[in-house]
């Protein structure tokens, strides 16, 4: 995007808790109480169970992944950037830590960072390293725009039907995605989609651009 001004929404706690997290290679352990809070978006409480499991468990990879997580969904960038940087100290394959650090990058304005830890997310799908897939996306930015939150996604590789680079999806207030706007291939999209499935994006400039199109999708 032109602009790296952003506001943080209140689903940003979210994006560090996913399904797929022992799919990446999470390390296994921790209290399960802790990961349970963290399920329910109950940061507060899981912050005070990860940090009560540190002082018996000192250095413990799952309890500090833990603790960043619910420090990630305070909007606790500095603390919750400290957790991840000592957990990818010690591993630094876990990928997810770093998909954090972009987030939490993005949050703090440190384009400089944002952009190095992309480039190891980058440079790890390209190796073809475990737990790791060109196929995916990660979150890059979130915006607050009419009372809508926005969660913008980038495809490394070109993804799915229309062949996505990047996804702007649009939230309701109870946090169910409603819309996006898809940033994809014009050609892929007009072969894959019938009419009624998407609004095509077009331009009124003497010279139209076809290799992409910003597309509208319910």
């Amino acid at each position: 995007m032109s602009s790296r001004a952003v506001r943080w929404s209140s689903l940003l706690g979210s994006f560090a808790i996913s399904a797929t997290l022992l799919a990446q290679g999470v390390p296994q352990g921790g209290p399960p109480e802790g990961k349970q809070a963290l399920a329910k978006g109950d940061f507060v409480h899981a912050k005070t169970i990860y940090q009560e499991y540190l002082h018996t468990h000192a250095d413990s990879v799952p309890g500090e992944l833990g603790l960043a997580d619910a420090e990630l969904g305070l909007h606790e960038y500095e603390a919750a950037e400290l957790q991840y940087r000592a957990v990818t100290a010690v591993q630094p394959a876990l990928w997810i830590a770093h998909k954090n650090l972009v987030i939490i990058e993005a949050a703090l304005g440190r384009w400089d960072e944002f952009d190095r830890e992309r480039a190891v997310l980058r440079g790890a799908r390209e190796r073809g390293e475990p737990g790791i897939s060109m196929h995916e996306s990660d979150v890059i930015d979130a915006f607050d725009a009419r009372g809508g939150h926005w969660l913008v996604r980038e495809y490394d590789e070109p993804e799915g039907r229309s062949l996505t680079r990047y996804n702007f999806e649009h939230f309701s207030s109870t946090g169910r995605a409603e819309e996006y706007v898809s940033l994809e291939s014009a050609q892929a999209a007009q072969s894959a989609l019938s009419p009624e499935d998407v609004k095509i994006g077009r331009t009124t400039a003497s010279q139209p651009i076809h290799d992409f199109a910003l597309n509208y999708y319910t």
